[in-house]
């Protein structure tokens, strides 16, 4: 081990038997536990708030989340060199495969239940609340009408800017069809009930922070986590299976039905018209685009083009899949 990890592992009372260095970061044999190491620029309210809610997790008998574990002193991390460190859990697991249909299931089943019992009488800090979903929309919105003027206004036209002209119109109607959704789902109250409750949400969620440690769903990477009404979480699953799968023999009504079914949180229609909300926002549309015209350089990477061009080839899929949620939430043609 390096001098470096060693000085910082003073802090904790574990028993040492082996340190790896992988990808930025230790995995410490602690004697039949394993553990990771990480230097983070969350802040001490952040890592506070994360530890509570791991607490709060671990009281109502939900163990399979990465855990940080505290110092000698009783702190939530270690301090050297005006870094902060992090000794959390590290999990031998395999990344859950989002196409195998029992799998994903066992995920669901898993988040539902970890929305349910991260709920708590008082309500965390503001500053870890999500952002107001109607503000985004609305800031999206602003964002995409500010570029298209921004482009009209030059003396010449590039691919790119071509490219952003014949496809504007389609995301612009999405932010619209998103912003309707929102007010038909009632989600003011939505929302309020989720601060009110402490419903906490993953927002990292891909193969690589879910694992299947044997029959447990073990949830990782939990520096991200807010208060925020459970709807993120499955629109970002859902998201994801789009991404994965090529085949998408697994509909949405069917990953809709594998959550609400778990007994833990049954889904009604408002809450899949928030989630349609949320599949609509055209985050990749809006990073390409800023990538290109945000930033100031003299070239833009063959990559952001591709990644909008990409993201305009799969538009039609994407409709299709989601077609039959539109439909069940009233909202027929996008």
């Amino acid at each position: 081990m390096d001098g470096l990890c060693a000085k910082i592992l003073e802090n904790y009372e574990i028993d040492i038997k082996a340190v790896k260095k992988t990808k930025g970061y230790y995995i410490i044999n602690g004697g039949g536990m394993f553990y990771a190491l990480r230097k983070t620029s969350d802040t001490p309210e952040r890592i506070e708030f994360r530890y509570k809610f791991q607490q709060n997790l671990l009281q109502k008998r939900f163990k399979n989340i990465e855990k940080i574990y505290p110092t000698r002193e009783g702190g939530l991390f270690a301090m050297h060199d005006d870094q902060r460190y992090v000794l959390s859990d590290h999990a031998s697991g395999s990344e859950a495969n989002f196409e195998d249909r029992g799998e994903l299931s066992r995920v669901l089943y898993a988040l539902a239940d970890l929305h349910q019992k991260s709920r708590e009488a008082n309500a965390a800090r503001e500053q870890f609340r999500a952002e107001d979903m109607g503000v985004r929309l609305a800031k999206i919105g602003t964002e995409l009408s500010s570029l298209r003027k921004r482009i009209s206004a030059a003396k010449s036209l590039s691919d790119f800017d071509l490219l952003f002209f014949r496809n504007y119109e389609y995301y612009e109607n999405n932010i619209d069809v998103a912003i309707s959704l929102l007010a038909a789902a009632n989600y003011s109250e939505k929302i309020q009930e989720a601060f009110a409750q402490n419903s906490v949400c993953h927002n990292a969620l891909k193969k690589e922070t879910i694992l299947l440690c044997g029959e447990q769903v073990f949830f990782a990477a939990l520096g991200g986590i807010s208060v925020d009404h459970f709807s993120s979480d499955i629109a970002l699953i859902i998201s994801k299976y789009m991404k994965y799968s090529e085949d998408r023999t697994i509909s949405v009504m069917e990953i809709i039905d594998m959550y609400s079914n778990s007994g833990h949180n049954k889904l009604d229609e408002n809450d899949c018209r928030l989630i349609l909300a949320r599949l609509l926002i055209p985050t990749v549309f809006m990073d390409a685009t800023k990538q290109y015209y945000m930033k100031k350089r003299s070239w833009v990477p063959s990559a952001v083009t591709a990644d909008l061009e990409h993201e305009i080839n799969a538009r039609d899929d994407f409709l299709r899949y989601i077609e039959p949620l539109a439909v069940y939430v009233g909202n027929e043609k996008l």
